[in-house]
């Protein structure tokens, strides 16, 4: 499994039980919730840049290979 994914793996996770933890907590700090959740979801969007960074080169990869073994330039 590409190195991207596990990192992807722990950061999904950590957003999930951050998102929890503020579920869970029930005073009214509402400017501190509102800065969590900015953070919570630059996580996600970074996590699903890695993501698809992983599967574009898989794909790119795959797709020379094909072209290198027919012998034509893609």
């Amino acid at each position: 499994m590409p190195a991207e994914f596990n990192i992807a793996r722990v950061l999904f996770a950590y957003a999930r039980l951050r998102a929890e933890a503020l579920h869970s907590r029930r005073d009214n700090q509402f400017g501190a919730s509102a800065i969590e959740w900015a953070i919570i979801s630059a996580i996600v969007v970074a996590a699903a840049v890695l993501i698809g960074t992983a599967i574009k080169n898989a794909v790119d990869g795959k797709k020379n290979d094909m072209c290198n073994q027919e012998g034509i330039s893609c």
